[in-house]
C-alpha cells in the first residue's frame, strides 16, 4: 500500500559525494517516513489492519524520538537512498518482511543469531515514474542492554533500481530497459529477463550464471552487455518492436538465495498522420457543395479524438465546435495500427466568405493535438437583376449593330446610285 503521508526528508549537515559511480553518504541524520506492513484482515475481529508508521534512518548515533518502527542503516556499499538524486516529490516508501521460505541465508556481515525476522525489503517509487528501486536489507543482531523498543539497526544488502520502470517506442524502434544493482560485497550476480505479454505464458528471453559465467540468449532482437555486469549495469537492449512487444519486462538479480524482481511496462505508442482532402484555401461560388474531410492514419493504440472547428475572420470569437460531423468506423491497418477519418458537408455561403474550418486530432501520443485548417473564399453568384441588365446591354449593342449595318447599307446603294449617274453622263458628254 503506498503511504498516504507527505513524504520528506530530515537533512543535518548532509555531506552527499558521488565517487565511481556509487554514493558515499556521511550525514548526522537522515530520516524517510515508510509504512511498515501490508494491509490485512484481522482474524479475530475481521478488521482490516492498516501498515504501521516506519522510518529508514541512516547516520544517527543518537536516541530517535519519531513515532513508529524505526530501521537505523549501518554504513554500507549500498546506498539505501537512491533517489536522493531524483529528487523527493511524490515519493512512497514501503517495508515489508522478505520471505525465506526456510532457507538460511549465508551473508557477510549479517549474523542471524538470535534475531527474528531477519530480512526485509523496502521500496521506494516516485508517482510521476521517474525510478522504481527495491532494497534487501538484514535486522541486526543487538545486545539486550542496547536494544530500544521498536528501533533496530540494520544493513543494506541488495538493492536493484530501474529508472524506466514505463517506458514508451514507436514501433519497429528500440527500447533500453533500465536495471542496475548494488551489492555489498564481492559476489556472483545472476540476471533474468523475461517477458509477459496481454494474456500470454511468461517467456524466459535470457539468464546469465554468475557462477558458471554462461549466458542463454532467447531474443535474437534482446541483447545484454555482460562486461557491464561488474559495474552494476543488468540493462536490455530490445530492437524491432511490434505491437507484440507490448507488455511486462522483468529484470531479476539473484545473489546467493536473494533475490529482487524489477518490473517495467512497456507500451507502443504511434502518433497519428493528419491530412485534409483539399488545400489550404478553396475558392467555392454561393450555393456550392464541398465535403471536408479530415484523416489520421496510422496511430496506435486505438483512442482518437477527430473534431472539427469552425472560425469567422475578424470578430473576435473563439472557434466553435462542430456538431455536424460524421465518422467512419475505425480501419485497422496491417502493422496493427489503426485510422480514422470524420468529415462535414458544407453549402458555401457569402456570410461565410474568409471562414476558416480547423480539424484538430487529440491522441494519446501527442503532446499537443495537430491542427490542420482550410480557409473558404465565397465568391457571390449571378442575380436577375445583373442578367437582365447584361440581356439588356447585349441587346442595345445588337441594335446599335443592327442600325450601323443598316446605315452601311443605305449609303452604299446610294453611293452606286451616284455612280451609275455620273457614268452616264460622262458617256453621254463623250458622244456629243
Amino acid at each position: 500500500m503506498e503511504s498516504s503521508r507527505p513524504i520528506y526528508l530530515i537533512l543535518c549537515a548532509t555531506y552527499v559525494l558521488l565517487i565511481g559511480g556509487n554514493w558515499s553518504i556521511s550525514v548526522p541524520n537522515i530520516k524517510l517516513p515508510c509504512l511498515y506492513g501490508v494491509p490485512h484482515k484481522n482474524l479475530l475481529d475481521n478488521q482490516t489492519v492498516s501498515p504501521k508508521p516506519a522510518w529508514i534512518i541512516l547516520g544517527s548515533r543518537h536516541v530517535i524520538h519519531e513515532q513508529g518502527i524505526k530501521f537505523i542503516f549501518k554504513d554500507s556499499p549500498v546506498n539505501p537512498l537512491p533517489f536522493l538524486k531524483e529528487g523527493l516529490n511524490d515519493v512512497k516508501c514501503d517495508i515489508t518482511p522478505y520471505f525465506t521460505a526456510n532457507t538460511q541465508i549465508l551473508w557477510p556481515g549479517v549474523n542471524t543469531e538470535n534475531v527474528l525476522d531477519t530480512w526485509y525489503t523496502y521500496t521506494v517509487r516516485q508517482d510521476a515514474g521517474k525510478f522504481h528501486a527495491v532494497t534487501i536489507f538484514a535486522k541486526l543482531s543487538e545486545m539486550a542492554q542496547k536494544k530500544e523498543e521498536d528501533t533496530h539497526h540494520a544493513l543494506a544488502t541488495l538493492m536493484v533500481i530501474t529508472k524506466t520502470p514505463n517506458i514508451y517506442v514507436k514501433l519497429m524502434g528500440s527500447a533500453l530497459l533500465d536495471c542496475a544493482f548494488t551489492v555489498d560485497h564481492r559476489a556472483d550476480v545472476s540476471v533474468t529477463w523475461s517477458y509477459r505479454g496481454g494474456g500470454s505464458p511468461e517467456v524466459k528471453i535470457l539468464s546469465y550464471n554468475g557462477i558458471t559465467k554462461k549466458l542463454h540468449n532467447n531474443w535474437k532482437d534482446a541483447h545484454m552487455w555482460i562486461e557491464q555486469l561488474r559495474n552494476g549495469n543488468a540493462s536490455l537492449l530490445v530492437t524491432n518492436l511490434s505491437l507484440k512487444s507490448e507488455g511486462l519486462f522483468t529484470c531479476a538479480i539473484s545473489v546467493a538465495s536473494l533475490l529482487i524482481e524489477e518490473e517495467i511496462h512497456l507500451k507502443v505508442r504511434e502518433s497519428p498522420s493528419v491530412s485534409l482532402n483539399v488545400a489550404s484555401v478553396v475558392t467555392l461560388r454561393e450555393g456550392d457543395e464541398q465535403k471536408f474531410l479530415c484523416d489520421a492514419t496510422s496511430y496506435y493504440p486505438l483512442d482518437v479524438n477527430i473534431q472539427w472547428l469552425r472560425e469567422k475572420k475578424n470578430t473576435g470569437f473563439l472557434p466553435s465546435l462542430m456538431s455536424n460531423i460524421i465518422y467512419s468506423s475505425h480501419r485497422k491497418n496491417h502493422n496493427g495500427t489503426y485510422s480514422l477519418s470524420g468529415f462535414f458537408l458544407y453549402t458555401a455561403s457569402p456570410q461565410d466568405n474568409g471562414i476558416t474550418f480547423t480539424c484538430r486530432v487529440e491522441h494519446e501520443s501527442l503532446q499537443k493535438p495537430i491542427r490542420k485548417s482550410v480557409t473558404v473564399i465565397v465568391e457571390e453568384s449571378l442575380t436577375w437583376n445583373f442578367v437582365i441588365f447584361f440581356i439588356f446591354s447585349l441587346n442595345l449593342v445588337l441594335l446599335f449593330c443592327l442600325i450601323m449595318f443598316f446605315k452601311g447599307n443605305y449609303f452604299m446603294t446610294l453611293q452606286k446610285q451616284n455612280d451609275i449617274i455620273s457614268k452616264s453622263y460622262i458617256n453621254s458628254y463623250w458622244s456629243c
